[in-house]
């Protein structure tokens, strides 16, 4: 059976997490004003200046806690910032790196800030679809990759990225998965400008061009694939878990807005009693409560199996397109029930509406995976359902 009650220093934690998501509140709407480019932290932002960083508290915590994976989890949920507080933690790049290169790559690369370049034009969040080529060159001992990537997070910020990329065809004509570690100084790497964006304004994200870009054979990282696809696994609920947290503000702001208007919700009411107004928002409610479950148990199980456990590709994909389709369904519905409050810039509610589209969208949409999950529940293979 899976326990949901929390310690006191889960309980200390995400109130760690709350007061910071508060002080953050403060500057959210001057900051969702800024252009994309200059909003990035590199640095702590003034109004967290000199505080502990709640998940490092985490993890210096001492205390018996839920887990490390559920307490992230449940503090991503309370304590979402409405903008980059503080300068983000080791990229997945340097990550993958750090974790998976032999001795010889982490001495060459470690110490780089690598981010994770897999979106294409064409092929979208769809690794299959890559068309980004590499060849190998025996004179030189070097590979040649071709390619685009797109919507890669914090890409202008960094020193590089590890590139998934298709290898020359084998002796059975498929074509082999590899990642390779290109710096951005490498000639024929190119960055392309910042995207702007409906929501998430603070949110770097771009794409870079490789036109005959030459790396040496050890930027090829031998274990990169099936290790990112682990990677994911650990990161698609934090993703559901950002998003149920962006609504779990327009939901509680709903909730006052109806209040001042006279609609207070009476869960005890049966159905035919309710308005419209309270039928929505239980409805709502309980999609939140059902996305709420179905992250922690994944994350439940991931502190049983070991973080991003290969076996947790369905569960974690389940979360994830749970949590983003509650995400979206609970902020159009909370827009419809606000009216002309919900889109006036007096509140936050419309830029909480704006930001939390994205979460169905990143560490891939709703669609793709579920595609996954009924290729795997119901035995399908690539193309019997596309």
């Amino acid at each position: 059976m899976v326990d949901f009650s929390l310690t006191e220093a889960d309980v200390r934690l995400m109130d760690m997490a709350r007061a910071e998501r508060a002080a953050a509140r403060t500057v959210s709407r001057e900051i969702d004003r800024i252009p994309e480019s200059e909003t990035m932290a590199n640095e702590d932002h003034a109004v967290v200046a000199g505080t502990v960083s709640p998940h490092a508290a985490l993890k210096a915590e001492k205390e018996p806690i839920s887990g490390p994976y559920i307490t992230e989890c449940l503090m991503t949920m309370v304590g979402h910032h409405e903008f980059t507080t503080r300068p983000a933690p080791e990229p997945f790049g340097s990550w993958i790196v750090n974790e998976f290169g032999d001795p010889a790559q982490v001495e060459a690369y470690g110490k780089y800030r690598l981010v994770i370049g897999i979106s294409e034009p064409s092929a979208g969040a769809d690794p299959s679809a890559t068309t980004t080529s590499a060849r190998y060159d025996a004179e030189t001992d070097e590979w040649i990759l071709n390619g685009e990537k797109i919507f890669i997070s914090n890409i202008n910020r960094s020193e590089g990225a590890v590139v998934l990329a298709k290898g020359e065809p084998d002796a059975s004509g498929k074509r082999p998965f590899f990642n390779f570690v290109v710096l951005n100084e490498t000639r024929g790497f190119k960055l392309t400008p910042p995207m702007r964006k409906l929501g998430i304004h603070y949110h770097d994200l771009g794409g870079f061009v490789m036109e005959d870009v030459r790396v040496p054979s050890l930027a090829k990282l031998e274990r990169g694939f099936v290790n990112v696809q682990a990677r994911f696994n650990h990161n698609r609920p934090v993703i559901a878990a950002l998003g149920v947290g962006m609504v779990r503000s327009l939901l509680d702001f709903t909730h006052g807005k109806l209040a001042e208007s006279g609609i207070k919700v009476d869960y005890a009411k049966g159905r035919l009693a309710r308005s419209y107004a309270e039928d929505k928002l239980i409805r709502m409610e309980a999609l939140w409560e059902a996305a709420w479950s179905v992250i922690m148990r994944v994350k439940w199980l991931e502190e049983q199996l070991g973080k991003g456990a290969l076996e947790l590709q369905t569960e974690s994909a389940i979360a994830k397109a749970m949590g983003g389709k509650a995400t979206r369904q609970i902020s159009q519905g909370c827009m419809e029930l606000l009216g002309a409050e919900g889109i006036s810039e007096e509140y936050l509610a419309e830029k909480w509406f704006r930001d939390a589209r994205i979460t169905d969208i990143y560490e891939g949409p709703g669609e793709i995976h579920r595609l996954t999950i009924a290729r795997k529940l119901l035995g399908y293979k690539k193309g019997e359902l596309d």
